[in-house]
């Protein structure tokens, strides 16, 4: 195996997460940082520490790391400088139910040591390259451990997975100084590595026992239920999971420390179709730190007949029938999905990996010190934040996947940049990281990442006085219409498993214009210049560059919307094409994040209509 990819990239200090997009109000982004989030919600029973990865575990992998360190090499060959352990634990119950009936009850419980190596030096290193025809060459090597491992089977598996990221970490450097010989560009006045503090705490940190699989089954059932007897709703089902992960982190740095994450999930979508025979889906996502935490099962129902409605609402609804380009107000969800497709991925300070395409990585690395966003702008990233009583981000961590410790981050005041996101791969001189190195990347590093981020606007409006500053902006330029979005659709929870060969083929040669898109919009209004909204479907965003946060900000809410969610590894295409992820479960693999976002009011955006063919309805009625 490969990589993990069950909650892939992600180091996690448990947070009572938030279980609504809610209306909250944002700390000022000048604030005290906040103390350490508190893995425990108020009153839970807590279960113990780990029975499958124990002291006697972990001390066994240090040995072999001390032996690996002194004795490892291959004659003519360079020693590791630098070797890093991670060793995840994950427990988690899920279970799927449709129109009232189970369709997946299982409980996976797995053990996996992550190894990565680095030879060289920390000034020029293998690391962040992409080996020509062979990406899977990345020095990063990973085992399973049984659940009863004892020290002796431990130490065998970190002699395993260490040998084999050494010999690719050798294959990588040597490609990459061929690469150097050959005028490639690989830099050499910027190191490979920035010095680290190396963290040690070694106390447990301990959180609520899982749910039962029969309490999450009851819930599921009870829920999918209310999709009964609806002719119109082509699929539905109701997901639930509850999950733990626990980490330790070693390093030959000094570095040994563990973190543990505990979260719940409910996912409830549906799937229909328009007049037209275009696909329509619609869902609802909440994560939590408990059950506890999440809509209790009377306002879940509310939202499985609020999904019906909306599908019956949007199967009659108008196409969008030709492009637009003018102003869009982004409210509730919409702001988070702008936030969280056009801004967050490009805050990243990680170079681009030599001789990759990654499209992880930001446009802004060489723009810190100028002015790149809205003078009314300021972006914040606090993993370490919250947001009130009660009101967790699952953002939050302790320590990033390198194990430096998070930090808060003053990404931009008045529009000026001021910082990226970084880990330990620098981008500039003098670089270090500042604790946010979680999202993988291609040529075995972790890229910075987003976590908790917050973005708030000076001179902000009441959410109706931002709608009227709208249609001020429709008559100023005579437009007939504008917009307002109020969700993005998610694939990795509406992507349709039941596409056709041929419809998958249709989708994938369209990649090319599909792939750079954000996602289409679930829900969008026009908003006509009189003050009346229509529901309109088929609306599509057009590529959206940064430059939009620079120059078409026209205005923001006091409301701010707090949302929880997981970035995928994937892009929307691949989720579309592949079904989602987890099969149908609530999406567990990814990077946990959180944005804090008032809603968004942005003119000339160019909007196209829907690029997703009709499909056939059934021949045969209902049954």
């Amino acid at each position: 195996m490969k990589r993990l990819g069950l909650f892939a990239a992600i180091t996690f200090l448990a947070l009572p997460a938030v279980s609504e997009a809610r209306l909250l109000p944002l700390p000022p982004p000048n604030a005290a940082p906040a103390p350490p989030p508190q893995p425990n919600a108020p009153g839970a029973t807590l279960g113990g520490p780990s029975k499958a990865v124990t002291d006697d575990i972990i001390d066994a992998i240090a040995e072999e790391m001390n032996r690996a360190t002194t004795q490892l090499q291959i004659p003519g060959a360079p020693k590791p400088y630098h070797i890093a352990y991670k060793i995840t634990e994950v427990d988690v119950n899920n279970v799927v139910a449709s129109l009232g009936q189970t369709t997946t009850r299982d409980n996976n419980h797995f053990v996996n040591l992550e190894a990565r190596v680095r030879v060289g030096t920390p000034q020029l290193d293998n690391s962040n390259f992409v080996v020509p025809q062979a990406a899977e060459i990345d020095a990063v090597a990973t085992i399973t451990l049984p659940l009863e491992a004892t020290p002796r089977i431990a130490r065998r598996a970190a002699w395993l997975v260490t040998d084999a990221a050494y010999k690719e970490a050798l294959i990588q450097f040597r490609v990459k100084m061929d690469s150097r010989r050959g005028g490639g560009q690989v830099r050499t006045d910027v190191p490979s590595l920035s010095p680290g503090k190396p963290v040690v705490s070694d106390a447990p940190v301990l959180v609520p026992e899982l749910e039962t699989l029969d309490m999450l089954e009851t819930r599921a059932k009870q829920i999918s239920a209310v999709f009964r007897g609806q002719p119109d709703i082509r699929d539905s089902r109701c997901a639930v999971t509850s999950y733990l992960e626990r980490r330790w982190y070693l390093t030959t740095e000094g570095t040994s420390v563990t973190d543990t994450r505990r979260a719940s999930g409910v996912l409830i979508t549906a799937a229909s179709q328009a007049t037209d025979q275009q696909p329509l889906g619609d869902y609802f996502l909440r994560y939590g730190h408990t059950a506890s935490d999440l809509p209790n099962d009377k306002e879940l129902e509310g939202e499985a007949r609020s999904i019906m409605s909306n599908l019956a609402l949007l199967a009659k609804a108008p196409a969008l029938d030709k492009t637009y380009n003018g102003p869009i107000l982004f409210e509730g969800e919409g702001a988070v999905g702008m936030v969280r497709t056009s801004l967050a991925p490009q805050l990243g300070g990680t170079p681009e990996p030599i001789g990759s395409d990654d499209a992880n990585v930001g446009d802004l690395v060489d723009s810190v010190g100028t002015r790149v966003f809205a003078p009314s702008l300021t972006i914040v990233d606090d993993p370490t934040a919250s947001i009130g009583a009660g009101h967790g981000l699952i953002g939050g961590y302790r320590i990033d996947d390198e194990g430096t410790a998070a930090q808060r981050v003053q990404i931009a005041k008045g529009g000026m940049l001021q910082a990226l996101l970084l880990g330990r791969i620098p981008g500039q001189k003098n670089q270090i990281s500042n604790g946010h190195a979680r999202f993988p990347g291609e040529g075995g590093v972790f890229r910075g990442s987003a976590t908790n981020l917050f973005l708030s606007g000076s001179g902000a409006l009441s959410r109706k006085a931002l709608e009227q500053k709208l249609i001020a902006s429709l008559r100023a330029d005579k437009l007939a219409f504008g917009l307002i979005i109020t969700r993005f659709d998610d694939a990795a929870v509406t992507g349709a498993p039941e596409l056709s060969r041929h419809e998958q083929m249709n989708l994938f040669n369209s990649r090319a214009t599909l792939a750079p898109l954000p996602p289409p919009a679930v829900l969008a209004y026009k908003l006509y210049p009189s003050g009346k909204r229509e529901l309109v479907r088929g609306v599509q965003l057009d590529k959206v560059d940064i430059n939009v946060w620079k120059d078409n900000v026209l205005g923001t809410s006091k409301e701010l919307t707090a949302y929880n969610f997981l970035a995928a590894n994937d892009n929307q295409l691949a989720l579309r094409i592949t079904g989602g992820t987890d099969d149908g479960q609530v999406p567990s693999g990814g990077v946990e994040s959180s944005v804090v976002t008032p809603d968004l009011l942005l003119k000339s955006i160019k909007v196209r209509t829907s690029t997703l063919a009709s499909r056939d309805a059934p021949v045969l009625p209902h049954p």
